[in-house]
This record gives C-alpha cells, sequence and structure tokens, in this order.
C-alpha cells in the first residue's frame, strides 16, 4: 500500500477554463521519485463525513522539495473531488496517498496515445519524458478546442461539444485513419471505459498484439450520469 502523506496545498492556478493545477507539498515527499503517468490517491470527506478516494495524475514531481503538481479536471456537479478542486484553499491541509499505478513506459520507435480529457494530464507525462529518438502520436478527445494543452506529440485532436456525437464511434473513426497502426511499438488507450475497450479491440483487429497494449479505464459513462461528477 502506498504511503500515506499529510501535507497541504501550495498553489491552485487554472490551465484551461476546465483544468486546474494544484501543487501538495509535505515534508514526507523530500527524495520520493515519481515515474511518468503515476498518480494520487486523494482522501476526501464527503457531506456526510464519510471519507473517499479521488485518483489524479502526478504531472510533475519535484523530490528535491517535497512537491507534486495533479492536474485535476472541472466537472458540473458537486462531487468531493469537484469540490476540493474548485474551492481548496491555499495552505489548507491536504491527505493523500502515493505514488500509485503500474504503468511503466516501455522503449519504442514509436509510441502511439488514445486518450480524452480525463486522461490528457497523463499522457502529456508520459510523451514529455519520452527519449527524443522516439516518436509519439496522439489521439485526444475534448469537449471544446480550449481545453488542449500542449504535448510533446504529434496530436490530433477530436473536438465533441455538447456531447454532439458519440464519444466510443468518434474516437474509434480517427483510430481507423491511421494509416499502419500495427507499426506502433507500444500503444496507450486511457478513457472511458467503453471507449477503451472499444479501441482495444480495433487495434488488435488491426494487427496490434494485445502486449504492445497497456489500457486504463480513467472513467465510466454511466458515472458521470446524471449527478455529472465521475471523480
Amino acid at each position: 500500500m502506498s504511503e500515506i502523506h499529510d501535507g497541504r496545498l501550495l498553489d491552485r492556478r487554472p490551465l484551461t477554463e476546465r483544468t486546474v493545477r494544484i501543487t501538495l507539498g509535505a515534508a514526507s515527499l523530500v527524495g520520493v521519485m515519481v515515474r511518468p503517468a503515476q498518480d494520487i490517491e486523494m482522501l476526501l470527506e464527503t457531506d456526510s463525513g464519510v471519507w473517499v478516494k479521488r485518483r489524479y495524475t502526478i504531472r510533475h514531481a519535484r523530490p528535491e522539495a517535497g512537491e507534486w503538481d495533479v492536474d485535476v479536471v472541472l466537472h458540473a456537479g458537486v462531487g468531493p473531488g469537484n469540490r476540493w478542486a474548485r474551492n481548496a484553499e491555499t495552505g489548507s491541509r491536504a491527505r493523500f496517498a502515493g505514488p500509485c499505478g503500474k504503468l511503466e513506459p516501455r522503449s519504442a520507435a514509436r509510441h502511439l496515445f488514445v486518450g480524452d480529457l480525463a486522461s490528457l494530464p497523463a499522457i502529456a507525462a508520459l510523451t514529455e519524458a519520452l527519449p527524443p529518438a522516439q516518436r509519439a502520436t496522439a489521439i485526444v478527445q475534448v469537449e471544446s478546442a480550449a481545453d488542449r494543452l500542449p504535448l510533446a506529440a504529434e496530436t490530433r485532436w477530436l473536438v465533441r461539444p455538447d456531447g454532439s456525437v458519440d464519444a466510443a464511434d468518434q474516437v474509434l473513426g480517427a483510430v481507423r485513419t491511421l494509416p499502419e497502426p500495427d507499426g506502433f511499438g507500444q500503444v496507450y488507450v486511457l478513457g472511458e471505459s467503453r471507449t477503451v475497450r472499444s479501441v482495444r479491440g480495433l487495434l488488435e483487429e488491426r494487427g496490434v498484439t494485445r502486449k504492445r497494449i497497456f489500457a486504463k479505464a480513467y472513467w465510466k459513462m454511466q458515472d458521470a450520469l446524471p449527478a455529472g461528477d465521475p471523480s
């Protein structure tokens, strides 16, 4: 089990209208090394006094300072994760566990990343960590062009405003246009559960072996409706 850290929220700043970067600090983080796209588990208290866990990607780690940055996507709902990300004040107490996560990037000449707004921080961390000789291609679905963030990859952005098209169908359509998907040495499919399953199946049909695919569901569509806060 990952160590639980008792720290403070050091900074909170918007990256886009829907994404904020929160900096957490704790003495116990000094010297702790983090792999790209590992997570934290925030320990948050609900209105009824029950403690729950919410996972967020560690975007940057500064082990010499004992600081971690996490990028959090804001939602319209009132769940504990969303409430914390919107309202937590600088200096407030923060309890969290980490680093968590089993993803270990493998060496490959070409990498493919398929994801959405929820997995964008992980994709950003992974592509940023690749050696210069390794190339990255990304397909990322967002709700607005304003959700886009810089990526160290050749990126195709899929804009899906107001749920106007089926999420899985839009991503599958983009993956189908890849000329030689079996040419990617490593593939990462990260995002909504049904979309992840569908994309993995399509890639396998097109010659990508399962051992080259790392697939992880970050959220489920039914969990986002009607409450609107999967986090």
